[in-house]
């Protein structure tokens, strides 16, 4: 063998073992990837959220009273994050009182709006007398003082609000008392739309399939009722129509818009309460299909997401459990499950991730006044 042979051998022999080395480096193992914070504690809750900007950054939010009533506080959470930047943020919630139903929503390049609903002295004359409340961080993370923005139902409660074509903030409410029906109202501007429903609601998520608004909605306090449906297009609802072979049981269900479509996680309509996965149709959902989770102790919430890559994932407890699924292709499931250490108060686990397949997953507990709320950085089984 010449020279030049040789060391040809030798470069190929080094690139192959290279390659073998890559092609056998573990993947990054899935799970917490970091000690929890606690963002605060002996705090009684009325709602928080958890969303992710396109670079990176988590934005953690909720309202919280630990004695002077409630408010609204915040916190930033940039890649790589130990504690959050510059501190918990806090403002006045407008109502100390009766705030409640906080959504932390992406509206812009390194920015978020919060949205919650509060009571009115006008609350009390008319139907029409509640508030919807936002407030916006500027492109450093800071946030915004609290200003209204909209009426919504008197002593009501919010259930949803994303973020719909062209940029318009969707806001969806239940009225309050035992009269039924939703109000959607498409954008802050626009006039409020009532929509029948065909039983008092617990539960409503609304999600967008290109133009098209979808809103799925559970009945309240029942288990094995199927999730219900109505879409708009064009301005025009349809009417309300079951899910089959779905239920809600104890764990509500999730609605997430991917880059396929709308799926809706819920649970099989038997005893065994597996997860369950729809996909939108166009026109409705199509048959449910089991995720693959058989878990003993089944899903008892729903925090479904998609990230920038189309990534469908979902946070649930799970008894004693926060159980982390990663759905690529709707019937694989890939968990990973962590103990809480201690017992779930005050809210359902919020998830939100990154296109990597990174994140960040917020739970509260019982503390010895009231509530904890923690998050922690994760990353997706694959």
């Amino acid at each position: 063998m010449t020279a030049a042979a040789a060391a040809g051998a030798a470069t190929l022999s080094l690139t192959a073992a290279s390659a073998a080395t890559t092609s056998t480096t573990p993947a990054a193992k899935a799970g917490l990837t970091g000690k929890p914070i606690v963002l605060t504690n002996n705090a009684e809750f009325s709602g928080y959220d958890a969303a992710m900007d396109s670079a990176g950054t988590a934005y953690i939010g909720w309202i919280g009273n630990t004695g002077p009533g409630r408010r609204v506080s915040l916190c930033v959470l940039p890649k790589g994050a130990k504690s959050c930047k510059n501190g918990v943020q806090t403002i006045d919630s407008l109502d100390p009182e009766g705030s409640y139903g906080l959504q932390v929503l992406v509206t812009g390049p390194h920015s978020v709006t919060l949205v919650w609903q509060h009571i009115t002295v006008a609350s009390e004359n008319g139907p029409q007398g509640d508030e919807i409340t936002i407030a916006t961080t500027n492109s450093s993370g800071t946030l915004g003082a609290a200003h209204d923005v909209a009426t919504a139902p008197s002593f009501g409660l919010l259930m949803d609000a994303v973020v719909g074509p062209h940029g318009t903030i969707w806001v969806v409410s239940r009225p309050g008392g035992a009269n039924g029906g939703l109000q959607v109202r498409p954008g802050f501007a626009s006039a409020p739309v009532h929509l029948k429903t065909p039983y008092l609601v617990g539960y409503a998520l609304l999600r967008f399939a290109g133009s098209t608004a979808v809103l799925a909605i559970d009945k309240d306090g029942a288990i094995s009722k199927p999730v219900s449906y109505a879409s708009e297009h064009n301005g025009s609802w349809s009417k309300f129509r079951p899910v089959a072979k779905t239920w809600t049981a104890d764990a509500n269900f999730g609605l997430a818009s991917v880059k396929s479509g709308v799926r809706l996680i819920a649970t099989v309509n038997n005893a065994n309460y597996y997860p369950v996965v729809s996909r939108w149709t166009g026109s409705g959902f199509g048959k449910p299909t089991q995720t693959g989770d058989h878990n003993n102790c089944t899903p008892s919430s729903h925090d479904a997401v998609s990230d920038a890559s189309g990534r469908l994932a979902d946070a649930s407890m799970e008894c004693e459990d926060i159980a982390i699924a990663n759905l690529p292709d709707t019937v694989h499931a890939k968990v990973f499950r962590y103990k809480v250490h201690g017992t779930f108060a005050g809210g359902q686990p919020q998830l939100t991730t990154t296109k990597a397949g990174t994140g960040w997953v917020a739970w509260s507990i019982e503390s010895a006044d009231g509530d904890k709320l923690l998050v922690a950085p994760l990353r997706l089984a694959k």
